[in-house]
């Protein structure tokens, strides 16, 4: 593949890309992640329990999506915070190039998963930004069953998030309920369902290069 151009990192985007076999969690893990899904979705659990089976659940959807390619560390600690997840490339995707085709996520991101009833509001996702500039990390990933608040006011979670993007060149994105359902059922895939929302926040903030000068703006100089 080497010789007519096409890397092992194509090879990854494309695959994801079109939801091949080869990027779906293997029949033994996908059960599994259904178990636990099932049980987080029945909302008779504890809060505690219920951020535990949150917590299962990440780590398989990151570890088993495709095995070998992403490691798990539970409960990290920094000199001032504690790290829910923090997810790196292994050693084998870093030297088979894999790790590049989605070179965003970058050597390691971190990774929060909420188990709050409802949306998360903006004091936790604010705490989330603060976290990843101290790590000096520049993606993350916010796990909310319910996802976070707001839909386009810019003084809401979603706004924050937007905000973080646009000053600090930091990306997170959110899976919420309906994304991790689209990996229960194999619509999507974890890489896939990544890249798409990293594009998304990420497009939707890079708006200069679609800005042309209005004719107004010559007579004003």
């Amino acid at each position: 593949m080497k010789q007519a151009g096409y890397t092992l990192s194509d090879f990854m985007r494309d695959a994801s890309k079109y939801n091949s076999s080869l990027v779906q969690m293997k029949d033994e893990d996908l059960t599994e992640f259904q178990r636990l899904y099932d049980e987080i979705d029945k909302g008779n659990l504890s809060r505690g329990e219920k951020g535990k089976k949150l917590e299962e659940l990440t780590t398989l959807l990151f570890e088993k999506s495709v095995v070998n390619l992403l490691q798990v560390y539970k409960n990290c600690r920094t000199s001032t915070n504690e790290i829910d997840l923090l997810v790196k490339w292994t050693d084998q995707a870093n030297l088979s190039g894999i790790s590049q085709s989605f070179s965003f996520l970058g050597d390691s991101f971190l990774c929060e998963c909420k188990n709050y009833e409802g949306a998360v509001g903006v004091t936790y996702v604010g705490k989330f930004c603060s976290l990843m500039l101290v790590t000096n990390t520049d993606f993350g990933v916010m796990i909310s069953w319910d996802g976070v608040t707001g839909r386009s006011k810019w003084s809401d979670s979603q706004g924050l998030i937007k905000k973080f993007a646009l000053s600090a060149k930091k990306y997170i994105i959110v899976l919420e309920k309906n994304d991790i359902e689209k990996i229960y059922t194999r619509k999507k895939n974890l890489f896939s369902l990544i890249h798409d929302k990293y594009l998304a926040l990420k497009d939707d903030i890079d708006y200069q290069k679609y800005i042309a000068t209005h004719d107004a703006e010559h007579d004003l100089k």
